[in-house]
């Protein structure tokens, strides 16, 4: 049946909706299931669980999140995945949390294999976006530091000073003990994800399917994102991993560019392992609007067909239409 075939993106959608809840504690935190947060929410659901809050998540996108928060929008040449964030705010607030988080990164984990660790600027600085164009935003209840996660102990230091003016004082020792949860919550959902790409890889092999490397950023696994691309690939026969669930099976391939953005490293190092593997075949997934996907995809291509494999791109934006997918 089709419902047995392994579906990265599906067990991903899965293992995300699980992570809110709580006690309450000291409060309740809104965090918007949209761009960064769609991999760092283990990191952030552990820490705010660990200091007693209660996580409210604002759930998998539809099409009426995009219409919630469509009217502020500044720009339409944004992609889609941020365009839905201001959907997903309102959605929150609609819900009374006491506050949203959303924090600017300039810097992702570091994974090595690649120049830098960056985060592209819209995943890194939406939230300075979201607070000047939404006006039902305040300091109050939108906190949006900026952080270091690749530094523990800043991290811990710079959460206390974000968190102690709506919330009281928090001790150092609290917070770096709550950091430390959030870290081992966030390493054991990557772990999680690589080994079940591992074993999706398995199952095809033992049941003689396909693989197809369904490649994009974690936010492409929304519901509402990723349009249902993911099943339709399972409907045709395919087994489907994600990026993030493969590229620790290759090396860094040589590519023309900067190699310095953590989510592009590992699209690389995808596509190096679908050129070397015959039952595999890669897609990726592009957000009209990405800048640096004009980038990617140029490499990406180039590494596939260097190993003579086909390259196949599928833009993706608020239009559904399956039919030309």
């Amino acid at each position: 049946a089709q419902e047995d075939v392994p579906n990265l993106y599906a067990y991903k959608r899965e293992a995300l909706m699980n992570m809110g809840g709580g006690e309450a504690r000291r409060g309740r935190i809104g965090l918007p299931l949209a761009l960064g947060m769609y991999e760092l929410l283990p990191l952030w659901s552990g820490i705010f669980r660990a200091l007693g809050f209660e996580v409210v998540l604002s759930g998998m996108s539809d099409r009426s999140t995009y219409e919630a928060g469509q009217f502020t929008i500044p720009s339409d040449t944004a992609c889609y995945p941020a365009k839905i964030m201001h959907g997903h705010i309102v959605q929150l607030l609609e819900k009374g949390v006491d506050a949203v988080f959303y924090p600017c990164l300039t810097h992702n984990f570091d994974e090595g294999g690649s120049d830098n660790h960056f985060n592209c600027p819209v995943v890194a600085y939406y939230s300075e976006l979201l607070r000047g164009n939404m006006p039902q935003l305040t300091d109050q209840n939108f906190l949006y530091p900026h952080l270091d996660i690749c530094d523990a102990r800043s991290l811990a230091q710079r959460l206390r000073e974000a968190l102690s003016p709506r919330f009281g004082a928090i001790s150092p020792r609290e917070m770096r003990a709550a950091v430390s949860r959030g870290m081992a919550d966030y390493e054991a959902y990557m772990a999680g994800v690589r080994t079940r790409g591992e074993e999706a890889l398995a199952w095809a092999r033992a049941h003689k399917r396909r693989v197809m490397v369904l490649a994009g950023r974690p936010y492409h696994i929304d519901a509402e994102i990723g349009h249902g691309i993911d099943q339709l690939a399972t409907s045709l026969g395919f087994v489907v991993v994600s990026e993030d669930s493969v590229y620790h099976l290759a090396d860094t391939p040589q590519v023309h560019v900067l190699n310095q953005w953590t989510y592009h490293a590992r699209l690389y190092r995808a596509a190096a392992f679908a050129a070397t593997q015959p039952d595999v075949e890669f897609v990726q997934l592009v957000s009209f609007g990405c800048g640096v996907d004009a980038i990617t995809t140029d490499e990406s291509r180039d590494i596939l067909e260097r190993a003579g494999k086909y390259y196949t791109q599928i833009k993706i934006d608020e239009l559904a239409n399956l039919g030309a997918v």
